[in-house]
């Protein structure tokens, strides 16, 4: 079950005045399903939702340093092209593409909550850690014994920020 810190919080999730469309900020992404659906156990979804998040890469120039699929909400480590539009404004596309291709999979019209969690990797944060962090996710929750064992997760653009 998804437990995102957002579905806690009442108050804005976003940082007060923060640009977020800045492309030299990374952020430690969590997106969920909504009411604790694990649509990501069916092989076809699942491979639909990775087949969006590379068109989204090309599309819109993002990189996604790692990325983590599990059963019910997307772990993302990401940093946005210069001159982009908001990482709001990304994610909401990524959401609409990627719930399209998941009605013509299932008859289920949503799929993912209506906002995210985001965390604005500082300066002093390891981006090697984060990545561990969200690669062991699997483990954590005793799908796999070992990270390199989970089919939808990994590594895409180079770590050299």
């Amino acid at each position: 079950m998804c437990k995102c810190p957002h579905k806690k919080r009442k108050n804005n999730l976003r940082l007060k005045g923060f640009d977020y469309s800045q492309s030299n900020y990374i952020y430690f992404v969590t997106i969920c399903t909504i009411n604790a659906l694990t649509p990501f156990t069916n092989p076809e979804v699942a491979h639909g939702i990775l087949d969006s998040l590379n068109y989204l890469r090309e599309r819109e120039k993002i990189s996604v340093y790692c990325y983590c699929l599990m059963p019910d909400h997307l772990h993302l480590l990401i940093s946005l092209p210069e001159s982009s539009v908001s990482l709001s404004e990304v994610l909401k596309r990524f959401k609409s593409f990627t719930t399209k291709r998941y009605r013509e999979i299932t008859t289920k019209k949503r799929l993912w909550q209506r906002s995210f969690y985001d965390h604005i990797v500082r300066r002093e944060e390891n981006l090697s850690q984060i990545c561990e962090y969200i690669l062991a996710n699997p483990v954590r929750k005793g799908l796999v014994d070992d990270p390199v064992k989970y089919q939808y997760s990994g590594l895409l653009d180079p770590l050299s920020v």
